[in-house]
């Protein structure tokens, strides 16, 4: 397709606004990235998650941050921190620091933040990564103490996901907290444009321009964030120079990239991984019957999906992270594929009586390329071996509400969706999964939570020790399917510069333009 048809399929199919030529050669200007959806909000706790607020982390900093190169912990907003007591650690904020309403970050405003984020009544999703209960007080003006209820050894790395907003904000006009992030960040939230856009300007205050431990350096003016479902035409803004980053593209937008001289593709792995999840708890009886769950994850052709529709990553060895993480058990591997051994279960089944529910299988609409071909294609196979389904793509107002309310015994439902995990620890994989009270867990077994929250209070082998025999129990009782760890791809023209690491944050402090 050339460049003129995909720029005429942008406008006249999609009704795409016009921004006008974006790349600003030789530096400053605005720097433009069209996203696969429009943020669910602007709540300071959606920077824990990329995917929920692109490019929120330019406004909204956080207290610690992640090495791009080694996935180490760094400071950001607090320059130190000491565990104090098992359940008490000590955050040193940076001097200095001022909100972008003025008011000053100190011990007091860093609490009443992270009490915000994850007081249990207001029940962001942020939780789900959460570990034990946190909240905070003040120790002095630049101290804040973060308490969990448990000994949480990955407190410091955890704390990297929660996004630090104005108290005054969050005290004088919460509503707004929704709709108008006021962070220390080195760009000033400008507006949202509901359906369109959203923008934000260079922070001249910013403290990252002065200190010697910076993440980053602003180049760009301004930053502008839309969004388009399609990778067809994220790709063509960037190619119409309407746009500097288009976000996850497919496999096959990047080798027709290739061919081009002034744009290229960047692929790189993440700590993403797109998993199949099947009610478990509460829902229809069936589901939790060991042997019909064994028919639907076997009754999937796992590896051929991973290789033929999802493109951009890599095999998942029967579990949800890759061998780097703590608790990875190197003795399974991903479900094999046996369509006629699935049969021959729910025929056995259905011969004692049972009532093959019927499974709707939804995936969320722009959430990684492809998904709603894989949704078709696992409706396919299991319709093939006696189960029924149907298969969506929802937008976000239609698969969010579902994928976060817990079964019903009438309900049969899968989701195929990514989820990240920038701990690589599998202490946070069961809280957000496999935990009771987890936002989108549908598994609870009060026996599996008891020694998940054991695991997680230890240290080193034994830690690991504890959550493999975890992960293998999680895999026989068929929790739920991995597909695969995702490599995400990015279109950019050639000039662009961009340090980014695993998680994929879009840092504009972290790019250049050549």
């Amino acid at each position: 397709m050339t460049q003129l048809r995909r720029a005429l399929l942008l406008g006249a199919v999609f009704g795409a606004t016009a921004i006008g030529p974006a790349w600003a050669i030789g530096g400053g200007g605005e720097l433009v990235v069209v996203a696969n959806q429009e943020p669910q909000s602007m709540q300071a706790q959606v920077t824990y998650k990329e995917i929920n607020g692109v490019g929120l982390r330019n406004v909204i900093e956080n207290l610690t941050r992640l090495d791009p190169a080694t996935n180490e912990v760094l400071p950001m907003l607090a320059t130190s921190w000491e565990q104090v007591e098992p359940t008490v650690w000590h955050f040193t904020l940076r001097d200095g620091v001022a909100f972008h309403d003025g008011t000053a970050l100190d011990g007091e405003a860093a609490a009443v933040s992270i009490n915000w984020l994850y007081d249990p009544e207001n029940n962001f999703s942020v939780r789900e990564m959460m570990g034990p209960q946190i909240t905070a007080e003040a120790v002095d003006k630049s101290t804040v103490a973060v308490i969990t209820e448990t000994p949480d050894p990955l407190l410091p790395r955890r704390i990297y996901l929660a996004g630090l907003t104005s108290a005054k904000q969050i005290l004088e006009d919460p509503a707004a907290h929704d709709v108008h992030p006021i962070g220390t960040g080195p760009y000033v939230f400008d507006e949202w444009e509901q359906g369109q856009f959203w923008t934000a300007k260079a922070n001249a205050d910013w403290w990252g321009n002065a200190a010697e431990d910076t993440y980053g350096e602003i180049f760009f003016d301004s930053l502008r964030v839309v969004w388009r479902p399609e990778p067809i035409v994220r790709a063509a803004m960037v190619e119409s120079k309407e746009a500097h980053i288009a976000m996850f593209l497919t496999k096959e937008e990047c080798e027709r990239f290739d061919g081009e001289a002034d744009i290229k593709c960047l692929v790189k792995g993440s700590d993403t991984f797109l998993q199949f999840r099947l009610d478990y708890h509460g829902a229809h009886p069936l589901l939790a019957d060991t042997d019909f769950r064994k028919a639907i994850f076997t009754g999937i052709d796992w590896e051929g999906i991973r290789q033929n529709l999802m493109g951009l990553g890599e095999p998942l060895a029967g579990q949800m992270l890759p061998s780097v993480a703590t608790g990875f058990h190197d003795e399974i591997a991903q479900y094999a594929y046996d369509p006629a051994g699935a049969r021959a279960i729910v025929d056995q089944l259905k011969g004692g009586g049972a009532e093959i529910p019927s499974v709707h299988i939804s995936t969320r609409q722009g959430s990684t390329p492809r998904n709603g071909e894989m949704v078709e294609a696992m409706g396919a196979m299991l319709t093939s071996v006696g189960v029924p389904t149907t298969v969506a793509v929802e937008e976000p107002g239609v698969f969010n509400p579902r994928a976060t309310t817990k079964p019903n015994p009438e309900r049969a439902y899968a989701w195929l969706h990514v989820q990240a995990n920038p701990l690589m620890d599998y202490g946070a994989t069961f809280g957000a999964h496999y935990s009771c009270g987890g936002i989108v867990s549908v598994f609870c077994d009060p026996s599996f939570d008891q020694r998940a929250a054991a695991a997680g209070s230890l240290t080193g082998d034994e830690r690991h020790q504890a959550l493999r025999e975890l992960v293998k129990e999680g895999h026989d009782r068929y929790v739920v399917a991995p597909v695969g760890l995702l490599q995400r791809a990015y279109g950019v023209p050639e000039g662009l510069e961009w340090d980014f690491g695993l998680d994929h944050r879009i840092i504009a402090v972290n790019m250049r333009l050549n």
